[in-house]
């Protein structure tokens, strides 16, 4: 049986739709830029922090502006919390990282 792939619904959807925007980048010879420019519009769709399995809403799609500036991530300030609640920041703030990574790969391997 053949392997269905890492991706379904609408975020199956969204890839497919990239297919010429890459293709003419391998062309073109600008894969690099090409890839970083799917990647971001894809997690401006489909957010890190939901979960794989689940679709996003419509009004989030509807309200997606892919030429927006991507907002910069907070990191947590030490000063503000106390010690367990700063640590805690950390540790999501780190494992929010490493999915980004993971997921990210997961597009370079597709």
């Amino acid at each position: 049986m053949v392997h269905p792939g890492a991706f379904a619904g609408s975020r199956k959807e969204f890839l497919t739709k990239e297919k010429a925007a890459y293709s003419a980048a391998v062309t073109g010879g600008y894969t690099r830029d090409a890839i970083a420019g799917i990647q971001r519009r894809y997690f401006k769709h489909f957010p890190i922090d939901l979960p794989h399995e689940e679709e996003p809403t419509a009004e989030h799609l509807a309200s997606i502006d892919d030429d927006e500036a991507d907002p910069e991530p907070t990191e947590p300030v030490k000063d503000k919390l106390s010690e367990e609640e700063y640590a805690a920041e950390v540790v999501k703030l780190n494992n929010r990282r490493k999915l980004f990574t993971f997921r990210k790969n997961v597009c370079h391997v597709i």
